[in-house]
């Protein structure tokens, strides 16, 4: 697909796509898992904090907070509803360590968006809490090859036009990239625009999809790849 000369703006998702995200998760599930050990089995434990993330994020979103109710919540459960004192600061500890985990950029991100700066006008599209994802943000060093960092209430359908309409853009002139297709990729071309998806190897259970069907969909392995793309 030619995409030289089609877009104004390109709009990059950030974690996973920008930074290293999801692995610290990761991590921070099998350390509650060791922390629940005494009362059911790893597998017990992990369908209990998944399940008590799906019934959260409606009400609190995402980030690490959500994270720290939904522990909290499946703990509580698996306890029998009185939570021992080692097990809540135990949480409390696996949370904080998250929150302020080692920041490690993706490889490659910071050549890309060199090459397209000044080319393009470049936003960060991502979702989760306000406060902790302007913190990665400004933590990143990226924000200098931005023009800003939109921090949507989602990103389905609904949030992009909203997001296509703030820019005073046509749907069809979303360029998106992302690694998450519930997030990046398929919401993207439903409403018209491109989107280009560069796969992270560890996905949230909660972003998993089958990827749809659409000739305005490009797979790449590295973001490196976009440049002679749109150069």
């Amino acid at each position: 697909m030619d995409l030289k000369g089609r877009f104004t703006h390109i709009f990059f998702d950030a974690d996973d796509t920008l930074w290293e995200n999801e692995q610290y998760f990761r991590d921070a599930e099998a350390r509650f898992t060791e922390l629940l050990a005494d009362y059911t089995t790893p597998e017990g434990v992990q369908d209990m904090l998944w399940r008590k993330q799906e019934d959260n994020i409606p009400l609190f979103g995402y980030g690490s907070k959500t994270y720290l109710i939904g522990m909290t919540d499946a703990a509580m459960e698996l306890c029998g509803g009185m939570l021992p004192e080692s097990i809540y600061y135990g949480i409390k500890k696996i949370i904080t360590e998250l929150a302020f985990h080692e920041f490690r950029l993706i490889e490659g991100v910071e050549e890309t968006l060199k090459a397209l700066y000044g080319r393009y006008t470049l936003i960060v599209a991502t979702k989760g809490d306000l406060t902790e994802q302007l913190y990665k943000y400004r933590l990143s060093g990226l924000d200098k090859y931005f023009h800003h960092c939109e921090v949507m209430e989602n990103k389905d359908e609904k949030n992009y036009l909203e997001l296509a309409a703030k820019l005073d853009l046509r749907p069809e002139q979303i360029l998106m990239i992302g690694n998450s297709v519930k997030s990046d990729i398929a919401p993207v071309v439903n409403i018209g625009g491109v989107a280009i998806h560069t796969p992270h190897e560890v996905v949230w259970v909660h972003e998993m999809m089958d990827m749809p069907e659409s000739d305005r969909i490009i797979e790449i392995n590295d973001i490196r790849e976009i440049i002679p793309m749109l150069i």
